[in-house]
């Protein structure tokens, strides 16, 4: 957009002469929306310095929601949840839609200026489906949280969310550590105190237990929480010749501009039941062997 090429109203507002009015740049920008159920592993059962790897286990499942296809979603088991004291002691079950319907988040620019981040809205529960699938994960996940093989490991479930305060402890700094440690060791001391730590200083907003009964509450705390997992995809979107919000073609060459391609995971035409990475290296392989079979 910044070299021209977009929607020329939004170029032209910002004072950026057109190359190209290419309108679906920026459009439809697509994620697997998330949500996490946490909670405390009990000293016994952690992992510590056994392996650096905190990701060890996932699952796929189907929701039974409304169209969605089969294995719509999909379950990751965190063992550490953060690099500092508390992260060790928390483990989290992380569910993601993976085939997702919400597609109307978009990414605009804020002005001409290349050192100014963009305006990125991702309006991952655009589609009612995303948000059920979700009110139904957090109450799969905590169902299991309550299941006798995983009390065994952990105790004091919770829902997690990604707040200002979790954003500033999370910075890598000797005072975090600081901070993180005496909490850590506070979570480690009696089954009061750390449900106190819990409730007053980890948990913002809704309780666990009133977002297992509470339809409502539930919603309202899905629509807050929820976060995309890094898998930002289909802001320049291939498409048949006659799509007006098509960006590129099969082999990404980008509409009415000769000699510019997109090659990474923006191409997609919509976000991939899976992780991002392998169908990104498999579309990178697939265009660079047009590219070489034109030349």
């Amino acid at each position: 957009m910044r070299a021209g090429i977009g929607p020329a109203g939004h170029l032209r507002d910002l004072g950026i002469e057109v190359v190209a009015h290419v309108p679906g740049v920026g459009q439809r920008l697509m994620d697997h929306p998330s949500i996490s159920v946490s909670s405390f592993i009990k000293p016994e059962c952690r992992l510590g310095d056994l392996t650096r790897r905190h990701i060890l286990l996932a699952l796929r499942y189907s929701s039974g929601i409304g169209d969605a296809p089969p294995g719509d979603m999909f379950v990751a088991g965190v063992s550490k949840s953060a690099w500092h004291a508390v992260g060790e002691q928390i483990g989290s079950m992380l569910a993601a839609v993976y085939k997702t319907f919400s597609e109307t988040g978009q990414v605009r620019l804020a002005s001409r200026d290349w050192r100014n981040e963009p305006i990125v809205e991702f309006n991952l529960l655009s589609d009612r489906r995303d948000l059920e699938r979700l009110m139904d994960a957090f109450r799969r996940l905590g169902a299991m949280q309550l299941s006798a093989a995983l009390s065994g490991a952990t105790s004091d479930p919770f829902p997690a969310s990604y707040t200002d305060r979790v954003r500033k402890v999370g910075v890598v700094n000797p005072k975090n550590k600081m901070i993180t440690d005496v909490i850590a060791k506070m979570l480690d001391g009696p089954a009061w105190l750390r449900r106190v730590m819990i409730e007053k200083v980890i948990v913002e907003g809704y309780r666990f237990d009133e977002l297992m009964r509470d339809d409502e509450a539930l919603e309202d705390f899905i629509r807050k929480a929820s976060i995309g997992v890094w898998h930002a995809t289909c802001t320049c979107r291939m498409g048949a010749e006659d799509d007006p919000m098509a960006v590129t073609d099969p082999q990404g060459r980008v509409r009415g501009v000769a000699g510019l391609r997109v090659v990474d995971a923006s191409l997609f035409p919509v976000v991939p039941c899976a992780n991002t990475n392998f169908p990104t290296l498999m579309t990178a392989e697939k265009i660079a062997d047009a590219m070489l079979a034109a030349a």
